[in-house]
């Protein structure tokens, strides 16, 4: 097999047509490798790069991010569905008034997960309902971190 010679490179633009056909064997690729939300988000991010000038290695940065944070969705999604909590809820849906001497606070300073980063540790005393699931259900629904 002998190697295809390099053309050099010129400063004339694709055809239209030709640059249609790359932006299609674009989305395909994508699709054959199940990109899916970078082949949803390459219009957006090839107008983008065009109106701001931006390298291909900076328009190829966006578009796979688009792709990691899609793909660390769907797998904190999944985690969710396999640890098959009761109810989707958050720490907002939380009853205050429901459990006395909860100080919404304190229930909306735990949500912000800085005991894990400094690990302190929480203890949660009263009733099983009010102060376990009451409380880890919602707090399971936070960014991933506590489901790693």
């Amino acid at each position: 097999m002998t190697p295809t010679p390099r053309t050099p490179k010129t400063t004339t633009e694709e055809a239209p047509t030709a640059a249609a056909s790359r932006y299609q064997q674009l989305r395909s690729h994508l699709a054959e490798l199940k990109l899916a939300a970078a082949a949803e988000a390459l219009p957006a991010v090839l107008d983008q790069a065009s109106a701001e000038g931006l390298s291909l290695t900076v328009a190829l940065e966006r578009l796979l991010a688009v792709e990691v944070e899609a793909s660390t969705a769907r797998r904190l999604a999944g985690r969710l569905r396999f640890a098959c909590l009761p109810t989707p809820a958050t720490l907002a849906d939380f009853d205050v008034d429901a459990a006395a001497g909860i100080d919404r606070k304190l229930i909306d300073e735990l949500g912000t997960c800085r005991y894990l980063e400094s690990a302190t540790n929480i203890l949660l005393i009263g009733p099983g309902v009010i102060a376990g699931s009451r409380v880890r259900v919602p707090r399971s629904a936070c960014s991933g971190r506590c489901c790693d």
